[in-house]
């Protein structure tokens, strides 16, 4: 693996872990009522926040180590 991969690969999981622990806490934040109301329960938040994560487009993070390595 080279360095711009793991460089890569790095970006994106810490973007991914930032994503989910913003939507964790977006959620938590909530009372059992509101979550009620949006059709959830506590117990969602966990697979809510993972599929938030891995939304992170790993294509997009690429792009941006490119341009900020070309410079």
């Amino acid at each position: 693996m080279q360095i711009d991969q793991i460089s890569i690969a790095l970006r994106t999981a810490f973007a991914r872990r930032r994503q989910y622990r913003q939507t964790q806490r977006e959620l938590e934040a909530y009372s059992d009522r509101e979550l009620g109301e949006l059709g959830f329960s506590r117990a969602d938040i966990h697979d809510i926040a993972r599929q938030a994560a891995d939304s992170v487009p790993q294509a997009a993070l690429e792009r941006r180590l490119r341009l900020v390595t070309a410079i």
